[in-house]
């Protein structure tokens, strides 16, 4: 009776991290997910510290240029930015999956940095009781409104919160702040966030995301290949032992790929098994392939998936066929 009622946890989703601590993916977002919980701990140390970081426009044109880049890792303890960062880590992961670490880590500096350096180049401030003052910034949250816009216009009709379509989700998120930021005045606010989006969206769209949108200009020296339709998969997964040729009992490959024991009897002895693949039918990567792509289909529907998803879907499904 006590199988019946037994409870486990799933094993945590992999993704392309960097490197892994125990069964954690250390990825580009849980990177800045964590510096951002490490800026709260320096925070009760000494709060001038932490907001050295921030960016102020007028400080960035006296030459404090880092604050450029360093906004978004200044997140004062607040439940608020903690669940903000719980976005950002959820939203995050799902653009640099399809990306992948490179790609969306150059994204992610180039959201955070071009908009910055413009906004103080242009020297553009906020109204406040007929005065102007600098335009400012912290936290992670444009960027996590950044990566929802590329999410959502992505993928559309997927499934967000209580099964609202993304994006319903994004543009009331953009709409309210808009609005918030237009009714008080903050001209630079609202300058910053809408260049945050638009350089999200630009640069997305050069490494194949955004496939919809095609009047959004594509720049050969910026794209790359298209991102694959299941993801990236992770690279921090543990390896599987090979053996050296002369180890006894050991494997290894002939030049075709087949498996072979050294030292067999009579030379060396082919083993069966999952890497030899039939002529003609799917490899267990395109298994692979075909297994997460339906998946999506059932937690989505059809329209979940992208143009080039339903295209490789086809594909795959058109390899077993023939298999």
């Amino acid at each position: 009776m006590s199988g019946r009622y037994a409870f486990s946890l799933p094993e945590p989703r992999q993704h392309d991290g960097w490197f892994r601590i125990g069964t954690v993916d250390i990825t580009t977002t849980a990177i800045v997910v964590g510096l951002g919980l490490a800026s709260m701990v320096l925070y009760a140390i000494d709060p001038e510290i932490v907001f050295k970081g921030a960016y102020v426009s007028s400080y960035v044109r006296d030459g404090e240029l880092w604050r450029v880049a360093t906004w978004p890792l200044v997140n004062p303890p607040s439940i608020w930015v903690v669940i903000g960062l719980w976005f950002f880590w959820w939203v995050g992961h799902q653009v640099e999956d399809q990306l992948g670490r490179v790609p969306y880590t150059v994204l992610l500096a180039a959201m955070t940095i071009i908009p910055a350096a413009i906004v103080a180049l242009l020297d553009v401030s906020n109204d406040f009781s007929g005065g102007r003052w600098d335009a400012y910034s912290y936290r992670t949250f444009l960027l996590s409104l950044g990566l929802l816009c590329i999410f959502a216009l992505d993928r559309p009709n997927a499934p967000f919160f209580f099964g609202i379509p993304a994006w319903v989700i994004a543009l009331a998120y953009v709409g309210v702040q808009a609005l918030s930021l237009i009714g008080e005045r903050f001209w630079a606010q609202l300058l910053l966030g809408a260049l945050v989006i638009l350089v999200g969206c630009f640069g997305a769209a050069q490494r194949g995301m955004l496939g919809e949108f095609a009047w959004i200009p594509r720049l050969k020296f910026l794209s790359g290949p298209p991102p694959s339709p299941y993801g990236q998969v992770g690279s921090a997964r543990p390896k599987a032992k090979r053996f050296g040729k002369g180890r006894k009992g050991g494997r290894a490959k002939d030049k075709s790929g087949a498996a072979f024991t050294p030292g067999g009897p009579g030379g060396n002895t082919v083993v069966t098994g999952p890497w030899n693949v039939p002529a003609g039918g799917p490899t267990p990567l395109e298994q692979a392939e075909l297994d997460v792509l339906l998946d999506r289909i059932s937690a989505g529907g059809i329209d979940s998936l992208t143009p080039h998803e339903k295209e490789r879907l086809n594909a795959l499904s058109k390899r077993m066929r023939e298999s």
